[in-house]
């Protein structure tokens, strides 16, 4: 009888365990795309995370969103544009709240709504400095929320960064100058595209990429830490490009079956070029889930993404993009 319950007991925790879901935080620099800017897409910033976005909340039920920061750019157009978390909570949060009740019904797991936020750096386009003091977070109050949110779990805190890495660096400093430094245990950074040798990088300098570039100061205070195995930091390289993107279905034939739900529209309209959609962010979270081709074992933790493993994870991701975007394509279809 006691091994009966203690069997009992024990299978109980593993499906605890195993139906536990990854914590989220997402930093984007994903803003109003009918806000007119001088980039290749006539926008301020590329309409890429746009797509990206979409497919993360047709995806929603498998993470505990802790929050989604908007609009962490440095692009000086910002400093006068209305509140970007205001434009996301209508833009994405309408979506959202259309599809969500047909996702539940036929698949479940969906939090009746996600909050959005925009970012502390918005309005500044202030980028990290090593030698600043960052003791006080009263100026960087996203910053704080994912600090609050650390807080309150026992969790570890999985940060997808999809552009500019100045809030997580400010976080890992002023964990340092607070003497706070048991929390990197808590975080783990996932990262979209901030080196690679193949594309856009070099070998000489696979830091030559647009979103190190962003802030340059922050990305190499980050890759240090990480190759220092102070934090846990997963490069991505150009893996959801090269990999998801590229090696996905083409035409709008395919995709114009997604126009039937809000995000499924979204997520083909946010950027569609070379008959395709570009979102390829959500390499970050495709790895996380760990069952789609990539998952984070074949990332190195310390920030390192030599050529040949980019290689190898884009080709994965190529051989399953078709699966993905059909996962993505039957979530739309169950929207109503």
């Amino acid at each position: 009888m006691r091994l009966a319950s203690f069997t009992l007991a024990f299978l109980f925790a593993v499906q605890i365990v195993l139906a536990q879901k990854p914590s989220v935080w997402i930093y984007t620099d994903t803003t109003d795309p009918s806000l007119p800017g001088n980039n290749h897409m006539g926008t301020i910033n590329d309409p890429d995370d746009v797509s990206a976005m979409a497919g993360y909340l047709l995806m929603a039920n498998m993470f505990d969103t802790k929050g989604i920061i908007v609009a962490s750019t440095h692009r000086e157009e910002h400093a006068h544009t209305p509140d970007q978390g205001e434009w996301a909570n209508r833009y994405y949060g309408d979506a959202y709240r259309k599809d969500v009740n047909g996702l539940n019904e036929n698949i479940g797991g969906y939090p009746t709504n996600i909050q959005f936020t925009e970012s502390s750096i918005k309005v500044t386009a202030e980028r990290f400095d090593l030698k600043g003091d960052y003791q006080s977070l009263d100026k960087y109050p996203t910053v704080r929320m994912l600090l609050d949110s650390m807080l309150t779990t026992d969790q570890v805190i999985h940060v997808l960064c999809w552009g500019s890495l100045t809030e997580p660096a400010i976080l890992v400093k002023h964990l340092i100058q607070t003497k706070q430094v048991h929390l990197f245990n808590q975080l783990k950074f996932i990262a979209h595209w901030t080196n690679s040798s193949l594309h856009q990088g070099t070998p000489e300098h696979p830091e030559h990429v647009a979103n190190c570039r962003e802030d340059a100061t922050a990305c190499a205070f980050l890759k240090e830490m990480a190759l220092n195995g102070h934090i846990e930091y997963y490069e991505c390289g150009a893996i959801g490009q090269h990999g998801i993107v590229s090696g996905g279905p083409k035409g709008m034939e395919y995709f114009e079956q997604f126009k039937s739900s809000s995000l499924g529209r979204m997520f083909v309209e946010g950027k569609y070029v070379h008959n395709g959609v570009d979102h390829s962010d959500a390499a970050t979270y495709w790895v996380l889930l760990g069952d789609w081709g990539v998952s984070l074992s074949d990332i190195k933790s310390n920030g390192a993404n030599f050529p040949d493993m980019e290689k190898a994870n884009q080709e994965r991701f190529a051989f399953w993009s078709q699966r993905i975007h059909d996962e993505l394509l039957r979530r739309v279809k169950l929207c109503y």
